[in-house]
């Protein structure tokens, strides 16, 4: 049960992660370029053994997907999965939800006494 779980929560992610790569980012309007220094700088590269095992975790798991899509034993499981994951996070969600809104109290506040400071500093011209 354990690995069909994995294996269903790696199917649903799966498409999520494409259409994330597909989408290129956007920047809003006015929004400045930001200049940096050659030395502070790091180049990370993946290695040949890490992309050829990426390549075969994306092919392991179109060929998952495609047995998840065909199969409708594997698709109800696949959706009781989910359910069970929405029910979780519901759930998780409404635990919390004191100490969110806690959270975003707080945060509000801050930005309030931020916002109050500017305000109250005297303007350069």
């Amino acid at each position: 049960m354990k690995k069909l779980i994995a294996a269903v929560t790696l199917v649903l992610a799966a498409p999520l992660v494409a259409v994330a790569q597909s989408v290129p980012p956007s920047r809003a309007p006015g929004t400045a370029t930001i200049i940096v220094d050659s030395k502070d700088t790091v180049v990370l590269r993946s290695s040949p053994e890490l992309e050829r095992a990426v390549q075969d975790f994306a092919a392991a798991m179109q060929s998952l997907a495609l047995k998840v899509a065909t199969d409708p034993k594997l698709r109800s499981a696949a959706i009781q999965v989910a359910s069970g994951f929405i029910n979780v996070a519901q759930q998780a969600v409404t635990e919390q939800s004191v100490v969110l809104q806690e959270a975003l109290r707080n945060a509000s506040q801050k930005i309030a006494a931020v916002q109050a400071a500017e305000k109250a500093l005297p303007r350069k011209q």
